[in-house]
């Protein structure tokens, strides 16, 4: 875990604001430099340009059944020389409550699973306070069944060293200090979702429980340009069966939460939240969905000094609250 204050090597960033601080600030899952680019090639000048915005994979999608390349940008940080580093891109079954074990390391167009970063023009020496990307693009699985996917990077370089085999967490929270304290780790945890519509299906979000003990979970909805509207969360599970219902407030500002549930030591399963807006969804909106860990009076040090207060949790109002996992769904035209 890298706690300083600034990075002094190749970045990928977790979302528009992060300029390598640590601990980065919420969100940590909208990686702008994990960049889906669908069947086209990714051209450098787009790739500068876009460093600041707009987030090129919102515009191109993972489509099943097509040809869907994605590329990792970077940016070095160092001061006074130049470095190099590889690149590896993975990916696990999407959700709330996201599951490490799952990940699974994505091939690169022309093989192999480390890719060299380069700047334009091809070389892999990349001077300081420039952009880089891979080399070739990775390439998603087209045996890939539809469904909700995030995706992970690491950065290997000779400065911070970065294992092929990714570590283990006996937490959630070990999980998400990792992504917060790595510059050299990103985190895209976005969907694109068609606007203008009133009711809108989001299935199998995993959701799991690495804690040896069950734990109290709390559902979350918010985002921007938000109609009014509910969310209701469930999961059909015996082993963990739930439907709480949160609701969503007009223009989005405000989180909406569910009730408790409870989910069991070591679980594994998805969610499925069906949302009704009572107008349709704009083009542009965010819809953001979070689960929340209700933290005991048993829980560490670490777990206490990260915890906030919410306001509004039914039946909870004096307890704190730590963030596990969350994902970002961006209303677009149809087809974009």
């Amino acid at each position: 875990m890298n706690a300083a204050a600034n990075w002094n090597d190749i970045l990928v960033r977790d979302n528009f604001r992060d300029m390598g601080q640590t601990p980065t600030s919420d969100p940590v899952w909208e990686s702008p430099d994990i960049i889906p680019f669908g069947s086209d090639i990714l051209d450098f000048g787009l790739l500068e340009s876009s460093y600041s915005g707009p987030d090129l994979g919102i515009r191109h999608p993972i489509v099943q059944g097509r040809l869907n390349r994605i590329y990792v940008r970077g940016k070095n940080l160092r001061t006074g020389c130049p470095t190099s580093g590889d690149v590896r891109l993975y990916y696990a079954p999407g959700g709330l409550l996201l599951d490490p074990r799952a990940w699974t390391p994505l091939n690169a167009e022309g093989g192999g699973t480390a890719v060299p970063f380069t700047v334009r023009g091809g070389s892999r020496e990349i001077p300081p306070g420039q952009i880089c990307v891979s080399r070739s693009a990775f390439l998603w699985p087209s045996q890939n069944p539809p469904g909700h996917y995030c995706t992970i990077t690491t950065v290997d370089t000779p400065a911070h060293p970065m294992s092929a085999t990714l570590p283990t967490f006996s937490s959630l929270v070990d999980y998400l200090n990792w992504v917060r304290y790595n510059p050299n780790v990103g985190w895209r945890n976005i969907d694109v979702i068609p606007c203008r519509q009133t009711n809108y299906v989001l299935s199998d979000l995993a959701v799991s429980n690495l804690d040896n003990t069950p734990e109290r979970i709390v559902f979350g909805i918010s985002g921007t340009d938000l109609p009014d509207g509910t969310a209701t969360f469930s999961n059909t599970d015996q082993q963990a069966p739930f439907s709480v219902t949160a609701p969503v407030y007009s223009p989005g500002s405000d989180e909406g939460y569910s009730r408790a549930v409870t989910l069991p030591a070591n679980y594994s399963g998805t969610v499925t939240v069906v949302i009704q807006f009572d107008q349709p969804l704009p083009c542009d909106a965010r819809i953001v969905l979070r689960a929340y860990k209700v933290v005991n009076t048993t829980a560490g040090a670490l777990e206490r000094r990260l915890a906030v207060p919410l306001t509004g949790v039914p039946g909870l109002q004096d307890f704190l609250f730590l963030e596990m996992g969350a994902y970002t769904f961006v209303a677009a035209e149809s087809g974009t």
